[in-house]
């Protein structure tokens, strides 16, 4: 399965739109690490680590390997949320209000 089989991009109109675009991606690890078989990822399209924030988390973040996984999800930035649902999870980032991680880097960590 690509990247692009297991995302989709969530709108609510609870959301801030200070936190879009979200993205909404399948765990590859099914929520082991994460909490949530599903991730929202709020303005998923800003740079990180010169790729885009979502395309970091997919191969060099924590959908790339476990102990990466273990490592990120232990100190996770606020812009990222796991749910059982994509509906939970984009839940849990409004909640969260993800928008305020944006600093967040992982070469801190």
């Amino acid at each position: 399965m690509t990247v692009s089989d297991r995302r989709i991009t969530a709108m609510s109109s609870r959301a801030s739109t200070e936190l879009y675009p979200i993205m909404v991606v399948e765990d590859r690890y099914q929520g082991v690490y994460s909490g949530g078989r599903w991730w929202a990822v709020a303005r998923a399209d800003l740079p990180l680590e010169d790729m885009t924030r979502i395309a970091w988390l997919m191969d060099d973040g924590p959908g790339s390997d476990d102990i990466t996984a273990a490592m990120f999800w232990a100190d996770a930035p606020r812009w990222i949320a796991a749910g059982s649902t994509a509906d939970c999870a984009v839940a849990t980032l409004i909640a969260q209000d993800g928008a305020a991680g944006d600093a967040w880097s992982p070469r801190a960590r």
